[in-house]
Parts: C-alpha cells; sequence; structure tokens
C-alpha cells in the first residue's frame, strides 16, 4: 500500500509543500503585476517571464534530474524558494519593489523551479511501483484539487491582508519542503551503482539528446504531448485572462480566488471519482471524455462572462483534469524506465507547457484589444477542440486499462 511507505508519506509531504507555495504565487504574481504597471499586457508578459523561463530551462533539469541525486535536488529547491520567498516579502514590507524588480524575483523563481522543479516527478519511480502508479496519480490529483479548493482563496485573502503575507507563508511553505526532503532515506532518488558509472561516463549533452530521441521515437507520448500542449494553452490562457480581467474590473482579490476554490470543488470531486475511472474505464476512453468536458466549459464563456458562469465553468474544468491527468500521467510516466524518469518529465512537460508560457502574455494583449476576454475565450476553445481531435484520431484512444498497460508499447 502506498500509504504505509514512509518514504511516501515524507515524498507526500514535502511536494505538497512546495505545490502549495506554487499556489499562493500562481494567484498573487498576476495581481500584484497588475497593481505595480498598471498595465494588462505588462502584468500578461511577467507571468510569461516566470513560465517561459521555467520551460525553457526543464529539460536541463530533467537531465541533472537523472544524473544527480533527486533528494539533495528537492532540499535545494526548498531552500532556495524560501530565500527567494523572504527576498520578496522583504522588499514589500521595506517599500522597495517595482515592476522591475518584481520581474527579476519573478524569474529567478523560474530558475529555480526549472533546474530543479523536476526532482520531485523524477523521484516517485524510486518510491511507487509501476502497477501502483495510476493509483499514486490519482491520489496526486487529489491533493491538487484540495491545493486549489483553497489556494485560491487563501492567497486572496492573504494579498488583502498585506502584499508580503502570501510570500512569508510561501517561505514556510517551502522550508516545510526542505526539511522533509532532507528526512528521505538517504538512499532514495540515487540510481544503482552501475547506474551510476554510466551516467557519470556519459556526458550531459549526450544525455540530454538522448531524453529527446527516446520522447520522440515512442508514439503515444508523442501524441500525448502534442495533445497537451493545445490544452494547455486553452488552460492558461482561460486562467489568466479571468484573473486578470477580474482583477482590472476591481474584483475583490478574495473573489478572484473564489474562482479558484470552485474550480478545485470540481477537481476534488472529480479526483474522488478519477480513483475509480483510471481502473474501471479504458484509458483513451477516459482521456477523450474528460477532454470533451472540459472543451464543454469553455463554451459557456463564450456566451457570457458573468461572475457566475465563470464559476460553473472553472467547476466543470475542475471536474475534468483529475481523470484526464491520473490517466494519461499513469500511463506515461508508469510506462517510462526509471533512468530515464527525470528527462521524460521534462521533455514532456517543455513541449507541453511551452506555449502555455508564452500565452500569458497574448492573452494580456489580446485583453487590450476590441474583443476582449471574448477573444482570449475563442481562442482557449480552439485549441481545446484540437487537443481533443487528436486524442480521437491517434493511439491515445486505444490505451486500455492500468492492468492491461504491460501488454502495449508507450
Amino acid at each position: 500500500m502506498l500509504w504505509g511507505s514512509a518514504a511516501y508519506r515524507l515524498w507526500f509531504v514535502s511536494d505538497t509543500s512546495d505545490v502549495c507555495a506554487v499556489s499562493l504565487r500562481t494567484l498573487v504574481v498576476p495581481l500584484l503585476a497588475l497593481q505595480l504597471s498598471g498595465s494588462q499586457f505588462v502584468a500578461g508578459v511577467i507571468v510569461a517571464i516566470e513560465s517561459t523561463i521555467m520551460m525553457v530551462l526543464l529539460p536541463f533539469g530533467g537531465t541533472l534530474a537523472d544524473r544527480w541525486n533527486r533528494r539533495h535536488m528537492m532540499i535545494a529547491l526548498g531552500v532556495l524558494g524560501a530565500g527567494l520567498s523572504i527576498a520578496a516579502t522583504v522588499c514589500l514590507v521595506a517599500e522597495r519593489l517595482n515592476t522591475w524588480s518584481f520581474a527579476l524575483i519573478i524569474a529567478l523563481f523560474a530558475v529555480v523551479n526549472g533546474l530543479l522543479g523536476t526532482s520531485n516527478d523524477a523521484i516517485l519511480k524510486s518510491i511507487v511501483p509501476m502497477e501502483n502508479f495510476a493509483k499514486a496519480q490519482a491520489i496526486r490529483e487529489g491533493r491538487e484539487a484540495c491545493v486549489e479548493l483553497s489556494g485560491g482563496a487563501v492567497a486572496g485573502f492573504l494579498y488583502k491582508l498585506t502584499q508580503w503575507c502570501p510570500f512569508l507563508v510561501s517561505a514556510v511553505l517551502y522550508l516545510t519542503s526542505a526539511v522533509t526532503a532532507l528526512a528521505l532515506p538517504q538512499s532514495t532518488g540515487t540510481r544503482h551503482r552501475h547506474a551510476d558509472t554510466a551516467t557519470n561516463e556519459a556526458s550531459f549533452l549526450k544525455q540530454f539528446a538522448e531524453g529527446w530521441v527516446w520522447a520522440m521515437s515512442q508514439r503515444v507520448f508523442l501524441a500525448a504531448m502534442v495533445m497537451g500542449a493545445a490544452v494547455n494553452v486553452a488552460c492558461v490562457g482561460v486562467v489568466v485572462g479571468l484573473q486578470i480581467t477580474l482583477a482590472d474590473q476591481g474584483v475583490d482579490p478574495v473573489l478572484i480566488g473564489v474562482v479558484s476554490t470552485v474550480s478545485g470543488v470540481g477537481a476534488l470531486i472529480g479526483s474522488a471519482l478519477s480513483g475509480r475511472l483510471v481502473d474501471g474505464v479504458p484509458t483513451g476512453k477516459l482521456i477523450i471524455g474528460a477532454l470533451s468536458l472540459f472543451t464543454i466549459s469553455l463554451v459557456l464563456l463564450l456566451v457570457s462572462t458573468a461572475y457566475p458562469v465563470v464559476l460553473v465553468s472553472q467547476g466543470m474544468a475542475g471536474l475534468a483534469f483529475p481523470a484526464l491527468n491520473a490517466a494519461l500521467l499513469g500511463f506515461i510516466y508508469g510506462k517510462t524506465p526509471e533512468d530515464l524518469q527525470g528527462r521524460a518529465s521534462a521533455v514532456f512537460e517543455t513541449t507541453v507547457g511551452l506555449l502555455g508560457a508564452l500565452t500569458p502574455a497574448l492573452a494580456g494583449y489580446l485583453l487590450q484589444t476590441r474583443g476582449g476576454f471574448f477573444s482570449v475565450a475563442a481562442l482557449a476553445l480552439a485549441c481545446a477542440i484540437v487537443g481533443l481531435a487528436i486524442a480521437v484520431c491517434s493511439p491515445i484512444r486505444g490505451i486500455p486499462k492500468p492492468e492491461l498497460w504491460g501488454n502495449i508499447m508507450l
């Protein structure tokens, strides 16, 4: 059983603390950027700076995760994240933060997450066997739902109290992540002796290239990357577009956070269902069903952007993603060899996230055009339809239940 493993419990606490810290920053960055700059476009650009830098560095971080001790990388991630959070807190308290210095701090957060963030995912294969990966992913989705359920409202409340409060709480969370990672067994995250020898003999660039060559040679993996890239643009565009639009309209930060809370409620329900669905429904069909629900949620935003409609739309989107992620990511990472976990994770996340990383800047630009948020919603819907079409027309459709994963190729 997963919870019977002390290493898994420690990993879960460490990873959850990191996710909570990132969740606070996700809401606060666009709000603070808009307040400092007074421009929707600049706010979108600052969000894009963080996501783009992180996506560019992820492949290098994935290669590092397959060469270095992943436990040590998790510890470093927590310590550096805490340091940057404290720096942001001090600058805000001293009223020394402007648009440029804020952008610099956010860029440094991106560098740290890009180079070290893959260690949290890569280390899991040494803790959880393949047959339990879908279950582990379903649990993870439940955790994500709980964070989303409370993270937006908590971040909005803390931000309303004072601008520096979310960063102070973030520092505490990062330190918790570092301490629990430090408590992991010394052997966790270290490859076997023969693997370490091979790693040392191979150059960094050679291993970097091997990760991309391997990923591009796997039919399902390749289809999932293209599909995920389209869906991610849709998701990021809508979320950032809504945050900036509501903030520009003067909506209370707590109410902006409530949008994330409602999405989290949907995700919590979806994660509870996904634990059963991943075992009872063929993986390919589950992915298609989840994408269909997400697409419908975007149609609602083309009809109306009234606050109640926004809540319903985001609740439906939250309901869809736990099953989608548990099925797709469970299959991909469950079938990926342990010595390629870091690079495979980085290649997938970079390919899926790079266009999404640039999307906030595009969303900020579209918001200032005549079409406003309608243009953002239309772009998101088009991308969601593309992702759904790829799932239906590619090998993804034929992925069977987890019990039969061992019989098919990635």
